[in-house]
């Protein structure tokens, strides 16, 4: 469910748009430079200090908002792996930690379709709304460690 249009945007709002924009940006440039495995190893790596959420941090609603809106408008790609990468660097600059869940759906067609997502404290905080749509991606199973 997307939230209703708001202009002028709340001051909160604002700042955490800016914020995921940054975040995406940077999670962009670091997927451009990084094979699938270093990416996938990057997002399971846990926080280095995860820890209790700073007083104005941002729920799991906000940061799923804010990702989503900052990646309608963002003239490079930024799909939902891109999202979960910018959530997750994102979240660590915060102290918190957050699951990476990859997922498939098969299609009536026989297509696959796969999505990356994070959840913080149980909820989705990336890779779209509490729906039936994300609930129907079969959780993956999590490829092998590679070796260090």
């Amino acid at each position: 469910m997307r939230r209703a249009r708001r202009f002028p945007p709340t001051a909160r709002e604002l700042r955490l748009f800016c914020a995921a924009w940054a975040r995406l940006a940077q999670a962009r440039m670091m997927h451009a430079r990084m094979d699938a495995p270093a990416v996938l190893r990057r997002l399971r790596q846990p926080a280095r200090a995860p820890g209790r959420p700073r007083a104005g941090a941002p729920t799991a609603d906000e940061m799923r908002w804010a990702l989503a809106a900052a990646a309608r408008r963002a003239p490079w790609r930024a799909d939902c792996l891109v999202q979960a990468l910018a959530g997750k660097l994102w979240l660590e600059s915060l102290g918190r930690d957050a699951e990476l869940r990859l997922g498939a759906l098969r299609g009536a067609d026989g297509a696959l379709t796969a999505h990356a997502w994070l959840e913080l404290d149980g909820l989705p905080a990336t890779g779209g709304a509490l729906s039936p749509e994300l609930a129907a991606f079969a959780p993956a199973a999590d490829p092998p460690a590679a070796p260090d």
